[in-house]
Parts: structure tokens; sequence; C-alpha cells
């Protein structure tokens, strides 16, 4: 997007955000910093499997990198064999791992990221992009029903596959169009999420529902403006916009609750920063990284925000990038993209300890086999649970069946859960990964 040429008006602003900075940083003072896992330049993408891999893409120009994996928690790394497509996002269901890239290819992988294969989706988009499709990409997907679905960036819509990859089917993409100029034009889509059994696309200018009975689209807002970063929280969708922002009176993160209703959180207390590149929900927490002011994360639905900018690089240009977090029992990651051609070397993955987050309570530290056991299939508790709220790693709450200290999760698919529980008059909280 354009932005204003006036040197003055740089310069104010930039020394008003360091001020800004600085004051955040004291006033919620860390016990340690971030350290550095893995330096890899132009880094765009990060994911942890179900099985605990570690996988970072980067972003180069020459498109001579790929997908990185490391089987020890970021210890060793190795480069894939993957062509390398640029790929931007990973997605993971209970056979495949999945990462979007560049030219409608998309690379999946059956053994945790450590080999890949590369399927298409240009069959469902030829006719729409033509002699375009080399220079497409795809920065969206989402499981949902069943399907893999994918959000071309250039005009391609939206498709999805039944068969993990192998094949696709083009969504209706007049719902997607508008015009402009007199021209009719496809929407952008950047993200794509599934939420209480709807699927969203979110574009430049507009936010779309899903309608799989007519397989169309509906505008449900016409005020997008980049709204490309979400995660689920609290039984929320939470987003945030990806474009320069100072206005303090736009909203800071975009919520959608479970009757379809919008609304926002509050933001930290003098952040004037609208630009969130990053977003991710861990449980009863939520971490938010903005490219002028550092990241954040709350407990409390952001009624509190920390400050957590210790040992990240600050530039006050738009260059050190925050891309994506994630979370293991451990430590809560965070992907920074510099451009390939930076001097100052700060592009990785970087990692803080859970332990060292103010007021953060490590699910690790409180689960004991005391507490409860989990046999593969049901969470045994040592006294009868009265009350009991699981979590996936997105911070969805799943249901399930309690009977007296027994709760069954026969049910859900594999991967890493939180839960939170009262059990005889005593919170609990706890990890368990199936």
């Amino acid at each position: 997007m354009p932005m204003k040429n006036n040197y003055f008006s740089k310069i104010m602003r930039t020394i008003m955000m360091t001020l800004i900075l600085n004051f955040a940083l004291s006033a919620y003072a860390q016990n340690s910093p971030w350290e550095k896992v893995y330096d890899l330049r132009a880094t765009n993408a990060f994911h942890i499997t179900n099985s605990g891999n570690l996988l970072l893409a980067d972003y180069l120009f020459e498109m001579n990198g790929g997908i990185y994996v490391s089987t020890d928690k970021g210890q060793t790394w190795e480069k894939t064999a993957v062509q390398d497509y640029i790929y931007n996002y990973f997605v993971e269901n209970d056979k495949y791992v999945f990462a979007a890239g560049g030219a409608a290819n998309i690379a999946r992988s059956a053994d945790g990221g450590l080999t890949w294969e590369i399927v298409s989706y240009s069959e469902a988009v030829i006719d729409q992009l033509g002699s375009e499709i080399d220079y497409t990409v795809c920065y969206a997907m989402a499981l949902h029903d069943g399907k893999l679905f994918a959000g071309d960036f250039n005009g391609g819509g939206v498709v999805y596959s039944e068969d993990d990859g192998d094949t696709w089917t083009a969504t209706d993409v007049n719902a997607l169009s508008f015009e402009m100029d007199g021209k009719p034009i496809v929407e952008n889509i950047y993200n794509l999420m599934s939420y209480n059994g709807e699927l969203y696309a979110f574009g430049v200018y507009f936010v779309f529902k899903y309608l799989p009975e007519t397989n169309s689209w509906e505008i449900i807002r016409d005020d997008s403006n980049f709204m490309a970063v979400g995660t689920i929280y609290q039984n929320k969708i939470c987003a945030g916009r990806c474009a320069p922002d100072e206005n303090v009176d736009n909203p800071f993160v975009i919520t959608l609750d479970e009757k379809g209703e919008w609304g926002e959180l509050p933001r930290p207390e003098g952040n004037i920063d609208n630009n969130i590149r990053a977003i991710y929900a861990d449980g009863d927490y939520l971490f938010v990284g903005m490219q002028s002011t550092g990241l954040y994360y709350t407990d409390n639905a952001g009624l509190d925000w920390y400050a957590i900018n210790d040992g990240i690089p600050y530039s006050t240009g738009y260059y050190f990038v925050p891309m994506f977090f994630n979370s293991d029992d451990e430590y809560v990651y965070l992907a920074a993209y510099e451009p390939p051609y930076s001097d100052t070397k700060n592009s990785g993955l970087y990692r803080l300890a859970k332990k060292d987050l103010p007021t953060y309570v490590g699910v690790e530290q409180l689960q004991s086999p005391d507490n409860v056991v989990f046999n593969g299939s049901q969470l045994i508790f040592k006294d009868n649970v009265e009350q009991i709220t699981i979590y996936d790693i997105n911070g969805r709450t799943l249901k399930n069946r309690i009977s007296d200290n027994v709760v069954n999760v026969d049910d859900i698919q594999q991967g890493i859960y939180l839960y939170r529980a009262v059990v005889d008059g005593t919170a609990l909280s706890g990890k368990f990964v199936k």
C-alpha cells in the first residue's frame, strides 16, 4: 500500500514508536531474553508437526532455499530435498503436512517433514489464470469439513481437495470478484479459517463466508483492509490487519464469536500500532507480533498485555517482520523475516522459555502422574472431575465426555492438547499428546 513520503513525519513517528517501545519494555521486564535457535536468511514460515519436528521455510527470490527440518527441538537442522516454491504456510491433518507455495504448487509430507512430494491445483485454476499461473502464489490454506482448501492470491479464487491434494475443485470465482475502475477483479486471498462449522476467506478488501450448498461465497465484511492473520482464541476468531496503521480509533484485534457477532480486543496501553503480522493462541494465552512495536501477549483477552521484546532485534524500518508464532510444552517460538539482501542477519527462528513469561503458568509444571494419567484415549484423574475444558494448539475448545474421574478423548485427532480442569475443588492444568 502507498505510504506518505514526508521526511519529517517519518522521523517523528520513529521517535514516538521508539519511546513507546522503551516504555513497554520497562513496564514489564522479562527474566530472560529470546534466544536464536536457527539462523536462516529470509525466514518465512514455521510449523511444529504432530510428531514434534520443527519445520522452517525461507523466501529466497532465486528459489534455491526450501524447507528445513529439525528432529531434536532445534539443536540440528537439515535442508530437505523438496524443490523450492517459496513456501510460506503450513497446515497438517492426520496424514500429511502441507506447505503452500508458488505457481499453484503445494508440497506434502507423510513423515513429519522429512521427505516431500509436490501436488498442484493448477488444473482447477488454469482456465482462470492462463499463462499467469507461473506467477501466482498460495498464501492461505485451511482444513475444513474433511477437505483441504487453498486460497490463490493472484486471481485463482479458492479451490479444495477431498483427497489430500491429488485432485482439486474450484469454488465459484465470480462470488469472489468485484469491480474496480470498471474492470472485474478476483479478490486476493490472504487467509482461510475454519471456525464453528463455517469457512471464512479474508482478502485485501472483503471477508467472505463459504456456502457449501452452492459451492459459492457471500461477502460478510467489506472493510478487510489486509485482515491477513488469524487464530482461534477463547472460542473466537481473532484477526489482525497486516497494513501500516497508527489510528487508535481502529480496532487492534478484530474478533468474531459463535453468534456471528464482530468485536475487538483492547490494545496494549500506549500502543498505536495496528500492523499485526503474527497472531497465535496457546490455550488461555494470545500472542501478537507487530512490525513496528514488537511482541506482546495477554492471558486475559487483552485486559492486560505484556511486552516480550527482550532479545528480539528492533528496527525502526519495515524490514524485520514477525511471521509465525508456535509453541510446545517448554517454549514459545517466533519465525522472523528480513529480506535476503539485509546486512544485519537477524532473520531466523527464535524461542523464549514459557517459564520466563510474566504471569505465564507452564502447563507442564502442573501436570504429574499424581494428578492425571493419559492412556491414549482417556484422561484419568485421581479425583472426580467437576469441570474441564480441552483446547487444541490453536486455542479451539473441544467437546468431551466426563464420567466421574474419566474424560473420554478417543474421538479427537492426533496432536497436542491443553486442558484446564476443576478436580475435587482444585484447579489443574496440563498437556497431553495423542
